[in-house]
């Protein structure tokens, strides 16, 4: 019995099933500047010197070697001088893993970065949302602080949407010690 209401159902399951991916996404939901201050592990300052990638489990990860500058929040009175960062992605061999939000760092770059410990591990808070870029700022000399530690923008169009990113970096960027100073103000305030 072939008939045009039971073809229609079918196509339309067909479509339903199609509509389900084997792939996974990543979904960062921002949060304000405090409670990402008080929501990390720890938030260091430092300056990358190495990076390892390798295969885990069918995955590939990059421990990144971070040299420890300043700590803003740490809960151990041992503040070690490296700590490993370990990011999901990255390329071994021929092969490279792209993942969708996930901080890229460099070999001499200095960053501020908000972390999260699993077990003996370090990942970054929030993905990229957890990264700050430190650079000179030629024109004053003076260290700056560039996110995206937060990055506003609409959904749809619906201006009230800009709300939930709380305090943004100025995309000019902050002042290293302002920003020391304001992540410090965020750990003080209940």
């Amino acid at each position: 019995m072939d008939t045009p209401v039971l073809r229609l159902f079918a196509a339309l399951i067909l479509i339903y099933l199609a509509s389900f991916s084997t792939s996974q996404a990543s979904l960062i939901v921002p949060v304000g500047f405090h409670r990402m201050s008080t929501s990390a592990h720890t938030i260091v300052a430092g300056m990358v010197r190495s990076q390892h990638t390798y295969w885990d489990q069918g995955r590939i990860y990059t421990d990144i070697t971070l040299e420890t500058m300043e700590f803003l929040k740490h809960p151990d009175a041992d503040r070690p001088q490296e700590i490993v960062v370990t990011l999901l992605g990255g390329e071994v061999g021929d092969t490279r893993m792209d993942v969708s939000g996930s901080p890229t760092l460099f070999k001499g770059q200095e960053v501020v970065l908000f972390l999260m410990r699993h077990n003996e591990k370090y990942t970054v808070f929030g993905l990229s949302y957890g990264l700050c870029h430190v650079a000179i700022d030629p024109a004053t000399d003076t260290q700056m602080v560039y996110g995206p530690v937060f990055q506003t923008r609409t959904f749809q169009n619906i201006p009230q949407t800009k709300s939930i990113s709380l305090n943004p970096l100025p995309p000019q960027g902050e002042e290293l010690h302002s920003f020391f100073k304001r992540i410090r103000m965020e750990l003080n305030t209940p």
